[in-house]
């Protein structure tokens, strides 16, 4: 074992870890940033399907049927700061069934603009003039959000809960900064191959040195 343990090197499998974590987290969407983007107008037209890359204007937005919120706590007197709006989950239409929109901090006037203007256009007025530009992937919706969503549905859309049974599990168009992926997915890279080289060096620079010692040892393995 401890033959074993010296062959290893230590700063190669340190590399090695780090790099794999970096890939696990990035590579996924590293591969949805390198397809085909989808406007937000082929979303309208045609739906969406999970790992797709949707980028662009939005043109119309509904209602939001969810909010994330974060606070602060202070563990000396137990106390919390007021609870500040992360992210908004709006429901976009897509095709013939909606979808989960998150909107950022950023962005959330934009969208409140964007929805009182599509419901405006629902009732008559011009088309919508708010710009909300998105470059996102698409994934299956937390299932803690799922329930909200088909609330939401049932609600205001009236939906039944056997035609929301019958859509399947609801999909997010989560904003994503994809240059940031690519670059953290390839650090990710470089770190692997980079331990696994040093890995590799060492596994054989310490065999050929105890092959040399047994040699040394033992002239008939020389």
């Amino acid at each position: 074992m401890n033959n074993f343990m010296g062959k290893i090197s230590r700063a190669g499998l340190i590399l090695a870890i780090i790099g794999g974590v970096l890939l696990w987290f990035a590579l996924g969407d590293a591969i949805i940033s390198f397809k085909p983007a989808r406007s937000f107008d082929d979303v309208l037209e045609d739906g969406l399907k999970a790992g797709d890359h949707v980028s662009g204007r939005v043109p119309y937005l509904l209602d939001y049927f969810g909010s994330l919120q974060t606070w602060t706590e202070n563990s000396a007197n137990n106390s919390r700061t007021p609870a500040k709006t992360s992210a908004r989950y709006y429901v976009l239409p897509a095709g013939e069934n909606y979808a989960g929109l998150r909107v950022g901090t950023q962005n959330i006037p934009a969208a409140g603009n964007l929805v009182d203007e599509t419901y405006g256009y629902l009732a008559g007025a011009g088309e919508p003039t708010t710009v909300l530009e998105i470059d996102a992937r698409v994934v299956e919706m937390e299932e803690e959000l799922v329930e909200l969503f088909r609330d939401e549905m049932k609600e205001y859309y009236d939906y039944t809960d056997q035609e929301l049974e019958s859509m399947g599990t609801p999909l997010m168009v989560e904003p994503r900064a994809f240059t940031a992926v690519r670059v953290i997915c390839g650090l990710g890279l470089a770190f692997l191959l980079l331990g696994i080289l040093l890995l590799v060096r060492r596994w054989r620079k310490i065999s050929a040195a105890y092959r040399q010692a047994q040699a040394a040892y033992d002239p008939e393995l020389g």
